[in-house]
């Protein structure tokens, strides 16, 4: 959580000892980060208040605004020893750093991070985008990687995190339906000393949403319904007569619908008995849109909620069967679900979240909800994740013509990076991937599918933000040496 520290103390060490010639726009990114290193360490709101406004090209939105208020607090704490390995500053669009942290609570000693600037406003950022680095010092062969050399690459971080505690979880890697590595590492419960296995039932995070997406997308296959229905066909009711009429399927399946998140309303209420789709909707039911549908992407838990609603509207199923009998079932996903924390379900991991005040895990069971739903929280294993992603190709989900409308990408995200109907399409190096990443205190999931190369790479854990670094770490691997389809050119 502190990675971000990096980048800002490289910049201004840059800044300071290093003469450029200089390039478009590589002043004010030097400024602007400057300005955000400032605001990060000063841990004032309203100077970071107005560093996004001046500088976030998405400083209309009220939540995005809050929620990087969030970031820049969690991040705002100090980081010793940071050394700087390199800067490219030379692309105006994106400044990017490889630095190198003895901080033991680093997820990676490595780190990659970069200020990706808007392409219309260069003046303005777009996204903060981090990654595990690659370790400059383990030099790869001048050629692609086997997979026994991906595979031991591999093993290698996740040895290290585990010695240094900052993985707990499962890893999975395949190609062509084939896994070629395995691991378990940690504890699926530090109290009692329950080893974590392969079958072992870790948080989803946002990856429901890569389901609910599907199930929609079943649905319109069956001419059950259209993208560009509006809210208001399915629920008449719909206590938001503006969105029910202005805001289409279409919008709820890119984060372009206007609606925020229904997390401010729970943390104000008992949510312990908010269980069911119609409960998580109704806790946003009534916000004002916060821009026009359509105009740009904005991520929203309250949006997959309302698809919920017109899944069970449609079908005269509860969203949750559903899921099961026409998604997670047809797939063989057998250990996955949006279990309830109050129930005795075998096998289930208890997520853990870092103390920097005691240098302690916690359990996070008083930080997600009771039950997960249309939009994230479900349970399943780096197994079923492997399944999921051999079923939307299979035929056994969707048709062929109706995956490409599921996973090809509708609005941009970032340098390289769509999103389609809730699941990602992103370029690496020119190489797809299609997928979905889920994260929360306790919680974090990732999951990779090469739609080029045929690797399909998932990780699962009980900590924070480590699975994610992972999957990043074997992505670079992956795409080593390998040259872009040219259909990417």
């Amino acid at each position: 959580m502190k990675n971000f520290r990096l980048l800002f103390a490289a910049i201004m060490l840059f800044a300071l000892t290093t003469t450029v010639t200089a390039k478009p726009n590589e002043a004010h990114l030097k400024s602007l980060a400057t300005d955000l290193f400032e605001a990060m360490n000063s841990g004032d709101t309203l100077k970071i208040e107005r560093f996004l406004k001046a500088h976030y090209i998405n400083a209309d939105s009220a939540s995005a605004i809050v929620r990087w208020q969030g970031h820049f607090r969690r991040y705002a704490s100090g980081l010793p020893d940071v050394k700087v390995h390199s800067i490219d500053a030379s692309d105006p669009e994106h400044l990017s750093a490889l630095v190198h942290t003895s901080d033991p609570r680093a997820i990676s000693p490595w780190v990659t991070i970069t200020i990706n600037m808007d392409a219309d406003i260069p003046e303005k950022f777009r996204s903060i985008s981090r990654g595990a680095g690659r370790d400059p010092n383990v030099i790869l062969p001048d050629r692609v990687l086997t997979n026994e050399e991906i595979a031991s690459y591999v093993s290698e971080f996740v040895d290290d995190m585990v010695a240094r505690d900052v993985f707990s979880g499962t890893v999975s890697l395949a190609v062509d339906g084939k896994t070629f590595f395995t691991g378990a590492y940690g504890k699926a419960d530090l109290r009692w000393g329950i080893d974590n296995k392969l079958d072992t039932k870790f948080n989803l995070g946002s990856m429901n949403k890569m389901f609910t997406g599907l199930a929609i997308c079943q649905l319109a296959a069956k001419d059950q319904l259209s993208f560009d229905d509006p809210i208001s066909k399915f629920l008449p009711d719909y206590p938001n007569k503006e969105a029910a009429q202005k805001v289409t399927v279409h919008h709820l399946l890119t984060h372009t619908s206007g609606m925020g998140s229904y997390w401010g309303a729970m943390a104000e209420m008992d949510w312990t008995n908010v269980r069911t789709v119609a409960e998580f909707a109704e806790l946003s039911a009534n916000d004002s849109l916060e821009f026009e549908p359509g105009d740009h992407f904005s991520y929203s838990n309250s949006g997959p909620q309302v698809l919920g609603l017109i899944i069970e509207a449609i079908s005269g199923m509860d969203y949750h069967d559903y899921i099961r009998e026409y998604v997670t079932g047809p797939a063989g996903m057998i250990n996955t679900d949006c279990y309830e924390n109050d129930a005795i379900v075998p096998n289930l991991a208890q997520g853990y979240y870092w103390n920097d005040e005691t240098n302690t895990y916690f359990t996070n069971v008083f930080e997600h909800s009771v039950r997960g739903s249309a939009a994230g929280g479900g349970f399943s294993t780096v197994e079923d994740l492997q399944r999921f992603a051999k079923a939307i190709y299979d035929g056994t989900l969707l048709s062929p013509e109706m995956v490409e409308i599921y996973t090809t990408g509708k609005v941009e995200t970032g340098p390289d990076d769509k999103y389609a109907y809730l699941i990602s399409d992103s370029r690496w190096e020119g190489h797809r991937t299609i997928g979905h990443s889920g994260g929360a205190p306790g919680i974090n999931a990732d999951l990779k599918i090469f739609t080029d190369l045929g690797y399909t790479v998932t990780a699962m854990s009980n900590y924070d933000e480590a699975a994610s670094a992972i999957t990043r770490y074997a992505t670079q691997l992956i795409i080593h040496k390998r040259p872009a389809p040219e259909d990417s050119m």
